[in-house]
């Protein structure tokens, strides 16, 4: 029963995060809007493996915050994405995933084809810290271990860290 409400809860949150993932700035240009040319990035380790943001042919790193949500997301050539998804966002601080049945807050690591590593909810367990948002550029920490209940397994997700113009 309990592998059932997981994989329900995980369902349930891939399929939000599909639908408000995309936006309608698809002009893929270099500039990044603040005029630092290739000052975002998000990197981490994937299991002890690096994992880097795409830089070229564009800086595949995002962040966005609305109604009091902050979504920070950095993908590569390869179709590897880590997300972080936390709701009552107030700024720096610390934001906990994986610790409560009701904080949805998420840190996800994707990969292709439809494979997700999660901490939200009550599964798996992460931290996210905003060392810096100054209302334009925002940077901080991150690590997690995200479970995959489809495959019944875990990745450890280490040493994150972002920076991305806010959009």
């Amino acid at each position: 029963m309990k592998t059932l409400r997981k994989t329900i809860y995980l369902s349930i949150v891939c399929l939000a995060m599909v639908f408000t993932s995309c936006s309608s700035d698809d002009d893929n240009n270099d500039d990044d809007g603040g005029g630092q040319g290739g000052a975002e990035f998000l990197t981490a380790k994937i299991d002890g493996a690096n994992f880097e943001a795409a830089q070229d042919p564009a800086v595949i790193v995002s962040a966005t915050t609305s109604n009091g949500v902050l979504i920070v997301h950095g993908g590569n050539n390869s179709g590897e994405t880590i997300r972080a998804t936390i709701n009552d966002y107030t700024g720096v601080g610390i934001y906990q995933t994986g610790n409560s049945i009701s904080n949805v807050n998420s840190l996800t690591y994707l990969t292709l084809p439809a494979n997700a590593w999660m901490s939200t909810f009550d599964i798996g367990s992460g931290t996210l810290e905003v060392i810096s948002d100054d209302g334009t550029t925002i940077e901080g920490t991150f690590s997690f271990e995200g479970f995959n209940a489809q495959a019944q397994s875990t990745k450890n997700i280490t040493d994150g860290s972002f920076k991305a113009i806010i959009e």
